[in-house]
């Protein structure tokens, strides 16, 4: 059975493989949605639609890809800008470095700026076009608490992470009247395989960070699908699960101090 037959609607998830991805799949599939499944290993996605289709009697659609690949990202577009009951659009794919400027491996931190920026931008762009032409549609775009620091040794991470604030503000003001809504997920440490992927090989923060700012990804999955939900004047476009993190990030912001490094630097920003 093909997605979106039988008049299901659709939620198509990039990163599909792992971590955020793969509970984002359960939880759209246990509410009844067909699932498009992006990610690049093939006979994980293919497990993965098996276990999804004879758990909850949905369809499942899946593609390899890699999104820092512009042959397969325009694959992945061509297929959103198909579906024409596309429900949701979850921007999942990424991954962190662990080297500090200039000793990076530059060829990575290019990688990272196109799968969380460039590909983002594009697949938003391709899912936006059946969703405005039925006039509803929701789309998140994982980012992070980290998009509101800097620091060493994560200095893509944390703009690629600002980006993809800034981006879905800025892609709700345009289609919020369009019966669309738009989420940046931030969440802050989380227990995935993030950590231990090949890219962070040698970090030290599992073992740095407290237990109590640990999230799991269940929580925050379940978070991020109430929050796009409410209605208003509750709806936010930015989405920092457990209450830690927006204690975090509003006394942590840099944006929060901004008025008070004007006022002291004669206008300048530093």
């Amino acid at each position: 059975m093909s997605i979106g037959q039988e008049g299901h609607l659709v939620a198509a998830i990039t990163g599909a493989s792992s971590g955020f991805g793969k509970e984002f799949a359960f939880q759209l599939a246990a509410k009844g949605y067909d699932l498009f499944l992006v990610a690049r290993r093939q006979h994980i996605l293919e497990e993965l639609k098996q276990k999804l289709e004879f758990q909850y009697n949905i369809a499942v659609e899946i593609m390899s890809a890699d999104l820092a690949d512009m042959n397969d990202l325009q694959r992945v577009e061509s297929k959103l800008s198909s579906i024409s009951l596309l429900e949701f659009m979850i921007n999942n794919a990424g991954f962190g470095g662990n080297r500090e400027f200039p000793d990076v491996d530059i060829d990575l931190e290019t990688r990272m700026v196109q799968v969380h920026c460039l590909a983002t931008m594009r697949l938003c762009r391709a899912a936006l076009l059946p969703m405005v032409k039925r006039q509803s549609g929701r789309v998140i775009n994982v980012a992070s608490v980290a998009g509101f620091f800097s620091g060493a040794g994560a200095a893509d991470y944390t703009a690629t992470k600002s980006y993809l604030i800034t981006f879905s503000k800025s892609v709700y003001c345009d289609v919020r009247l369009k019966g669309i809504r738009v989420q940046a997920l931030c969440p802050g440490f989380v227990k995935t395989g993030f950590h231990s992927a090949e890219s962070m090989k040698g970090s030290t923060i599992p073992q740095k960070v407290p237990s109590f700012l640990w999230l799991s990804a269940s929580d925050v999955v379940r978070t991020s699908l109430k929050a796009i939900e409410r209605t208003f004047p509750f709806y936010r476009v930015i989405c920092i699960p457990s209450l830690r993190y927006k204690l975090i990030a509003f006394f942590g912001s840099e944006s929060l101090f901004a008025p008070f490094r004007i006022l002291f630097s004669k206008g300048t920003i530093r």
